[in-house]
């Protein structure tokens, strides 16, 4: 079973995508905040990262800054799920190894067929 890792600060969001991602048949482990995304993966190693960007005291974007240092997620495929549309921030994300940019509102479809891909590359 394939493990995903949801970090969203958004309690209805996170209901939302975990039955989605269950429903597929995925494994999930939720963090409500960047940091406890980074303490989480101290021991679970996630198959792929959904994220938001605007959380709490640290972001999404310094988080995966981060998480690409560590050599056992720095290949992690990772979404960023996020209301910001700003073409800077979509640039910054790819610079920073983001695999993927969905802003919300969005398709659950496509978020599941992004994951799906991802993780079959």
């Amino acid at each position: 079973m394939k493990k995903v890792l949801l970090v969203e600060d958004e309690e209805e969001l996170i209901q939302i995508v975990e039955t989605v991602m269950q429903d597929e048949g995925f494994e999930v482990r939720k963090a409500l905040s960047a940091e406890d995304a980074l303490v989480t993966c101290r021991g679970y190693i996630p198959d792929i990262i959904i994220c938001d960007i605007k959380m709490g005291e640290m972001d999404g974007l310094t988080m995966l800054g981060e998480l690409r240092d560590d050599p056992r997620l720095s290949n992690a495929p990772f979404i960023f799920l996020t209301a910001i549309d700003s073409f800077g921030t979509k640039d910054k994300a790819k610079k920073l190894g983001a695999n993927a940019y969905i802003t919300k509102p969005f398709d659950v479809d496509e978020l599941v067929a992004t994951v799906k891909k991802l993780l079959a590359k």
